[in-house]
């Protein structure tokens, strides 16, 4: 019996490569949709996985009359005439690579026709086949074995100016500069540099309208809210939330009248705080 090799395979349309419109500093920089990402120690890579297929074949260089390919296990070359070296059968050789790459990836959901053209609108250039002695026999259960190898193709993040990666490699990936502080968001796929004090939205502990009922925050699509209740068991609304971990109480009135701005929705449902004057700058490469 034949074991099989199980592939997963696809990928996405060209359309789904472009960076967006709005790219900008604030935006930050993200991996295209069908890369898979990390973020580690505050760096950024983005990355495809190309998988190479070859076919079986006879004969081979070395056994030239071994013409005859026989299906049965690892395929086998038989000759036409006399042996050669006194062997009955050698193993089957594999094919040049003649086909296109496939797209490995577990975000791909469409079908790419061209993943070395698709590539290229990301900034992949010069993509060198796997060597020979990178590919696998995969065994065939009713059919001539195949040949497979793997490659991983390093790309930019889009909303990264191009005249910052002349030079660089993308295989090792974006920071934000020196003295940014580094926000990670949309799954750990997008990195922004920012220089000014940033603060998820909260509510303070405690209500005095309740003492035993603390204000809690309702994360909702729009602005977020504070909510309790009073004495008497009624749902509370309060006018405002306030930016957490920053010295900053409810007592103080409403963030936005002492140099705070409200980021609504900025990372999901969660709202943030940004003091006033927050400077934006892209990630570098390294």
């Amino acid at each position: 019996m034949k074991r099989g090799l199980s592939l997963i395979a696809g990928a996405l349309a060209p359309s789904l490569f472009i960076a967006p419109a709005s790219a900008s500093e604030r935006n930050g920089a993200s991996c295209p949709n069908i890369t898979e990402a990390s973020i580690e120690q505050g760096v950024l890579k983005c990355w495809v996985t190309l998988e190479y297929v070859r076919a079986s074949m006879c004969p081979r260089v070395d056994y030239p009359n071994y013409t005859q390919i026989e299906l049965a296990g690892v395929d086998q070359c038989k000759p036409q005439g006399m042996p050669l070296h006194g062997k009955a059968s050698v193993d089957s050789a594999m094919t040049p690579l003649s086909t296109a790459p496939r797209f490995i990836s577990s975000r791909a959901k469409a079908v790419v026709t061209d993943p070395i053209g698709t590539l290229s609108t990301l900034g992949a250039v010069a993509i060198n086949p796997p060597p020979a002695s990178a590919y696998e026999r995969q065994i065939g259960s009713n059919s001539q074995d195949k040949f497979a190898a793997r490659l991983t193709v390093h790309v930019w993040p889009t909303g990264m100016p191009v005249t910052s990666t002349v030079g660089h490699s993308p295989s090792r990936g974006v920071a934000c500069p020196a003295g940014m502080a580094t926000e990670m968001l949309d799954g750990m796929r997008r990195l922004v540099c920012i220089g000014a004090d940033v603060h998820k939205a909260g509510c303070d502990g405690v209500n005095p309208l309740n003492p035993l009922s603390p204000w809690t925050i309702e994360r909702r699509t729009g602005r977020d809210l504070c909510m309790s209740t009073d004495i008497t068991g009624n749902r509370v609304t309060g006018q405002y939330t306030i930016p957490t971990n920053a010295g900053y109480v409810g007592a103080m009135g409403n963030p936005a009248q002492h140099g705070w701005s409200l980021d609504v929705d900025r990372s999901g449902y969660a709202d943030y705080w940004v003091k006033n004057g927050t400077i934006y700058k892209y990630p570098v490469a390294r």
